[in-house]
């Protein structure tokens, strides 16, 4: 198949030393080879040789993967174990002439569209928790919390303005709010705008964007995330802006780094992607580079002990690290403290969680372990998923830690007058 011919230099290039073991979260939960890097790597050279064919058990190993880039931090030859597994599960769907099982299709048709989108977390926020408050036993579902999962009275983006202004605006920013956001985590939203109108910022939120792709990208589905990449390039560069700021590390990965790598191939549109990701900031990296934060205008914070998980996407995509910490160290009596392995996968990794629920939830416990031996009380991050997947986490062990976003934290320290 023409998309392992693409990669097959680089599947030669592993010289199956085993450093990635040592790195990767399946494998050590696993304990089988493959579900470690080196395993997937001959796996999907044996099928571009035409040694085996595309069985449950090979599905299994390359749907498995994280995603999460550890082998190829640990590769001592470069390969990017995290890459091969993408262009896997490309040739997947092309061969099959689309993603299965029908569960995971309709799952990433769902996220791709607003209406389905809403319309599932409308569902979810009547019928579905009525149905689970009346029932024992579901507070989990396949590792998930879906009885603490919050769920926003109405999306973020019905309850502001396309356009809020501030006095002598220093920055328009456009935000890029994304699914999670918008429909479960409202508040987070709100702190990000109310961050940067403290800081002389005009927010705009154009009303017609869209899922950033990542969800469908990273199953092989390169048509309907072009599309949805498409429709939000032409949805921000319309707008008179100077940035495009979003709070989702995986979000941020996706339009920073992922359309400029989608769109390759289209050497006429290219530039005009070329000079959308080159405005699109995280929210710590912005606040941190792009903003003069005034300090003054933070009141001292509650005392309380903050440590921080860093996202996969944010730490070995984005290469942002220590922005976040900057901002968190910024906020007066807040106890700043490093977890052990706080680069590590949260477990999460999109719908991994869905359909190998055992492999994540233990990988998840790991990290549950990591917080509860910091003493932090409060957990920072900057994805969604993973405040939603660590915030589970911890509930389904017992403990008592808060997860929030680094956005909510500073935005709780404004001075309300300001």
């Amino acid at each position: 198949m023409g998309v392992l011919n693409d990669v097959y230099e680089m599947l030669n290039t592993c010289n199956k030393c085993g450093f990635c073991l040592t790195a990767c979260k399946t494998y050590k939960t696993d304990l089988r080879e493959p579900m470690s890097p080196r395993g997937r790597i001959q796996l999907i050279k044996k099928l571009a040789d035409g040694v085996i064919e595309p069985d449950k058990d090979y599905e299994d190993a390359i749907n498995s993967c994280l995603l999460c880039g550890e082998c190829a931090v640990a590769c001592p030859s470069g390969v990017r174990g995290n890459d091969l597994v993408l262009a896997a599960r490309r040739d997947l769907k092309l061969r099959k002439g689309g993603i299965k099982p029908f569960t995971k299709s309709f799952a990433l048709k769902t996220l791709a569209s607003p209406s389905r989108l809403e319309h599932g977390f409308n569902l979810f926020r009547g019928v579905g928790k009525g149905i689970l408050n009346r029932i024992d036993g579901l507070d989990y579902f396949r590792g998930v919390d879906v009885k603490g999962m919050p769920v926003a009275k109405k999306p973020f983006m019905d309850q502001v303005p396309e356009h809020i202004t501030v006095n002598n605006p220093k920055k328009k920013v456009a935000f890029f709010v994304g699914c999670f956001l918008n429909h479960s985590l409202d508040g987070t939203a709100h702190s990000v705008v109310k961050v940067l109108t403290k800081n002389d910022c005009d927010v705009i939120i154009p009303k017609d964007q869209v899922c950033c792709g990542l969800p469908q990208y990273a199953y092989g589905d390169f048509e309907t995330a072009k599309e949805n990449a498409r429709k939000t390039i032409e949805s921000f560069l319309k707008k008179d802006i100077d940035s495009v700021v979003t709070a989702c590390a995986s979000c941020g990965s996706m339009l920073k780094e992922e359309y400029l790598k989608l769109f390759a191939d289209e050497p006429n549109y290219l530039p005009r992607v070329k000079e959308f990701c080159a405005k699109v900031f995280e929210f710590s990296q912005f606040v941190e580079e792009e903003i003069e934060l005034d300090k003054s205008k933070l009141k001292s914070h509650t005392p309380v002990k903050v440590t921080y998980h860093d996202p996969c996407h944010m730490v070995r995509h984005l290469k942002i690290t220590s922005q976040p910490r900057q901002v968190l160290r910024s906020i007066p009596r807040l106890e700043f403290t490093e977890m052990n392995e706080a680069n590590r996968c949260c477990g999460a990794s999109g719908l991994v969680q869905a359909f190998y629920h055992e492999l994540s939830t233990d990988i998840t416990r790991q990290k549950t372990k990591n917080i509860v031996d910091s003493g932090a009380e409060v957990v920072a991050t900057s994805c969604p998923a993973c405040m939603l997947r660590i915030q589970g986490g911890i509930n389904f062990a017992g403990q008592k830690q808060k997860v929030v976003h680094v956005a909510d934290l500073l935005a709780k320290a404004y001075k309300s007058e300001n």
